[in-house]
């Protein structure tokens, strides 16, 4: 038997993959005259052209709204989730051994490339971190209000100390780590603290209770293809959250190495 799935919240959350998808292809693009060590030597119109679109886009404030419109969106939707789950404590423990092999495996990219990648806190050990201590926020006291409250504080702490702008670190030191971790301090080639996006995740879990307590579509009449390809990225987010970054860096220096660039 298929499992019924809600329509709207996958084609929420694939639209807002897709742009995440985008929004880091630019910025691959952009770093090409980074990691290309002969980029200016080889001099290619086309590869050029890229990079300044990327740099356009990269300092726009549609980049700047839209990233954090399209992070808010999400981070909601797995909120959401949160309420569908049947183990959100296996869900977490999945997710802290996907963010530790990752850390694992950029640390090792950054020793043996110049390309520093090391991601010591990034947007799965925030899910992560957050979707636990949720978790057991909600055995000590599963209330909503108490929930929606708290997830509304950790919000107002982030915009205090203006998370969109963040004291971003190149020099790891171990003191720094727990500010790393808060969202106090910014490191690495990925980073999300928990203020305010642990509150952004709280706050979608007291809305799949509110609204989404039977599980079902909220928008019934409305009859997407299942393999519509926004309800298929949705369907599909971890694994293409997962291994994207990987794809689109890794056809980039592919068609680079066909032109003539290096790393």
């Amino acid at each position: 038997m298929k499992k019924r799935r809600i329509w709207e919240l996958d084609f929420t959350r694939g639209f807002a993959i897709i742009m995440m998808v985008f929004d880091h292809l630019m910025f691959d693009l952009l770093g090409m005259n980074s990691f290309f060590v002969n980029f200016n030597a080889v001099n290619r119109p086309g590869f050029l052209w890229l990079n300044q679109l990327a740099r356009l886009y990269w300092n726009s404030q549609l980049r700047f709204y839209g990233h954090l419109f399209f992070v808010f969106v999400f981070l909601i939707v797995s909120g959401i989730s949160f309420t569908f789950a049947k183990s959100n404590l296996n869900r977490a423990i999945k997710l802290m051994i996907i963010a530790l092999s990752i850390s694992v495996i950029s640390y090792f990219i950054d020793v043996f490339t110049t390309l520093q990648s090391f991601i010591i806190f990034g947007v799965i050990h925030m899910f992560a971190v957050s979707i636990f201590l949720t978790y057991i926020l909600r055995k000590i006291w599963n209330n909503d209000l108490f929930i929606f409250g708290l997830g509304l504080i950790i919000i107002i702490i982030g915009v205090h100390i203006k998370f969109w702008e963040l004291n971003y670190i190149t020099s790891l030191n171990y003191k720094d780590i727990p500010g790393i971790l808060l969202g106090v301090k910014a490191y690495g080639a990925d980073y999300f603290g928990l203020f305010p996006y642990w509150g952004i995740i709280m706050i979608g879990t007291v809305i799949g209770n509110l609204f989404y307590k039977n599980r079902y579509t909220l928008i019934p009449n409305v009859n997407l293809s299942y393999r519509n390809i926004v309800l298929v990225v949705g369907r599909n987010s971890l694994i293409i959250f997962i291994t994207h970054q990987f794809i689109l860096f890794g056809i980039l220096v592919l068609i680079g190495f066909l032109y003539g660039y290096r790393i």
